[in-house]
Formats: C-alpha cells, structure tokens, sequence
C-alpha cells in the first residue's frame, strides 16, 4: 500500500475541515435559513407590558417612545424605567403621559444599589409592570412596523414563555456599517438555529419576550448580579428549553437601534457575550466554540491546501472544488438568512466579511477570557 504524499494528506485535512463545516451549515443553521414562517393561524394578544430602561435618552426618546405607544394591539402598557437621568427623561415621560394613559414612569435612584449594569433598573420595571406578558427593549431602538407588538406577542401562544426577537442597527453606506450588519447577521443565524434545534441559549435585550412566571421561577437576574454585562443572555441560557421558546424574525418584528454603533460600543458588545458564554450549557458551549474554530482552520487549510497542490493539476483541482462547494453552500445558507432578516445588503461581501471575522473572533474571544474583570 503506498504512502500518502504530503501534498494529498493536506488536501484530505482541508476536505475533513470542510465536510464540518458544511454539517454546520446544513444540519443546524439551515433550520432557521430555510424554515418558512407559518402565517399566524390566530389574533392572539395577551396583554403586554413593554418594558425599557432609559438613562439620559430625552433626545432618542422623543423619537422613538410614540413608535412603541402607537402600536395598533389590545391591552398594552409601556413602562419606563428613568434610571436616575439628569436631563429631561423624566419631564419627557411626565409630558407624554399626558397624551398616553398606557405609558408608565418608575423612576429610579441608582444611589440605592451596587448591582452592575441595568438588571436592577430592568428588575424595577418588571416588577412594576401591570401584565404578566413582557417584552423588553431600549430607548435607542424603535420598531420596524406598528404591528411589532402582534407578532412578538403571538408567539406567546400555546404555553410559550420566551420570544426571542431579532434587532439590528440602522443602514448607512460606509464598510463599518456593513461589518456590523453580517456580524449582527451571524449571531442571530446562530440564536435562532439553536432554538430551532432545541437549544436556545441567548436573546437580544433590545427585542425579546417572556412571561412574569419564568422571570420570577429564575429569581430574575439574581444569580448574576455579580456580572456588569449580558444579563439577558444568561436569564435566556438558565430559562429557556426546547419547549417553552419561540422566535419570530418577521419584518415587522424588528428593532432598529436609532444611531450607527461606535467601534467601542460594538467592542464591548462582542467580548461581553464571549465573556457570558461561559454560563452556557456544555452542548451550546462546544457547538459555538467548535464552528468558530473550524471556520478559522478553512482558510487556513485552504491556503496550505493552494500551495502544497502548486504544480499538480488534480490536487488543485480537488481544492478548488472543494472551496467552491464551502463558498456556494455558504452565500446560500447565509443568503436566504439575510433576505428573511432584511440584511441583504452584506451578501455582495459575505466572504469577505467571513474571512474577516474568522481571523479576529478568536482574539476578540481570547481578550474577553484574559481581561474579564471588566464584566466584574
């Protein structure tokens, strides 16, 4: 039996690296892709109360607050939590209130706690809540349709408990904007195909649902008041399972935070939810990790795979057809997601980005493990 030569052994190891991948791609994140929307077989509207917390959000507030009180549903109530602000949230609220009886005000002075983070505020708000029925959200977002609370209280229907939505920040024309949309793309990809497999393990605190019930049976976010970031997808990872969670994606589902995200802002956001992962199940932990590193180990065996293979035609070959299943499988999962969730615009550079991210995920991970007293 003759030895297998160096230049086939690395061709083999790219193909093994993509065959995973490509499992990745069609057994999980397919389920979401190419999951057809059933039509909404009932006019079911419990009653909701909307919940946010506002710190210093006069000026979004006055654009974005008439959006969430206009919301053509049944029994509502906006609650806002005014966590200690010093400029005119308050008067705002008080002047609103005027026009708006399903508009409430908690007003909150941070003075009184040493919880981190808004958990607190976000607690304070529930707690005074009128309906057993929650979605939360932030100032800074304003939803897509005046039918967003319907489709987001649907999915209440059937005994569900948690929703969990999908929010995305405002389009401009510049390539920053666009990284942030495929990164905000491929999270959600991930969300929402692990929910649909049976395994949710995170939520969008600027969109997402769940019941008084499976808030109080948690003890709320008490058992990680200790931690300044990513509560949300905590509460979601202890609470959620294969029963009791719903997604709904619909374009009149969104929010859409009202200003382009800063490098720091989106920073802090992307170590923070590496930083919580850590309080995931084995399962979600190992599926996340392992997609992260095989994505990273296909351009890399791709490139050994190009130049081991220089000078012999089939291996060249092989690879190249090798990366253009990877490619095509890729624009095809990734596409159909980007069209349901409205992000069509990143398809153009979809490998681009994926490259991109490949290369600077593990060090955004890597920091968030070595520098974690931040989140402390």
């Amino acid at each position: 039996m003759s030895e297998v030569s160096l230049p086939s052994l690395v061709v083999i190891i790219f193909g093994t690296i993509t065959f995973i991948e490509l499992a990745y791609y069609y057994l999980i994140y397919a389920r979401f892709s190419f999951q057809r929307k059933k039509p909404q077989k009932s006019l079911y509207q419990p009653p909701v109360s909307v919940v946010m917390v506002a710190k210093d959000a006069a000026g979004v507030l006055l654009k974005t607050l008439p959006k969430f009180l206009n919301q053509q549903y049944g029994d509502f109530e906006v609650v806002v939590v005014d966590d200690n602000s010093q400029d005119d949230t308050k008067l705002l609220i008080l002047e609103y209130q005027q026009q708006y009886t399903n508009l409430k005000l908690v007003e909150l002075d941070t003075a009184v706690t040493t919880i981190r983070g808004e958990k607190f505020a976000l607690s304070m708000g529930i707690r005074c809540a009128s309906h057993p029925f929650l979605l939360v959200t932030s100032p800074e977002c304003a939803p897509t349709s005046t039918h967003w609370l319907e489709k987001m209280a649907g999915n209440f229907e059937g005994g569900k408990q948690i929703v969990l939505g999908y929010s995305s920040f405002e389009k401009k024309n510049n390539p920053f904007n666009r990284l942030l949309h495929f990164d905000n793309l491929s999270n959600a990809i991930q969300y929402f195909s692990l929910a649909r497999i049976h395994s949710p393990y995170r939520g969008d605190a600027k969109n997402m649902g769940f019941t008084e019930q499976v808030f109080t049976q948690q003890r709320g976010f008490a058992k990680h008041n200790h931690i300044s970031y990513g509560e949300e997808d905590i509460f979601i990872s202890r609470a959620a399972n294969r029963n009791n969670t719903g997604i709904e994606y619909s374009p009149d589902a969104v929010t859409i935070l009202q200003r382009g995200a800063l490098h720091h802002y989106w920073k802090d956001h992307k170590q923070g939810l590496y930083y919580t992962r850590r309080y995931n199940t084995f399962r979600n932990r190992f599926l996340l990790t392992s997609y992260a590193i095989v994505n990273l180990l296909f351009y890399v065996a791709l490139a050994f795979a190009i130049v081991y293979s220089i000078g012999n035609i089939l291996l060249i070959a092989i690879t190249a057809g090798i990366a253009a299943v990877r490619i095509i499988s890729q624009y095809f999962v990734f596409g159909f997601a980007a069209k349901k969730l409205n992000e069509k615009q990143v398809i153009p550079g979809l490998i681009l980005y994926d490259l991109l991210f490949a290369l600077l995920n593990p060090l955004y991970f890597i920091d968030a493990q070595i520098r974690h007293d931040r989140f402390l």
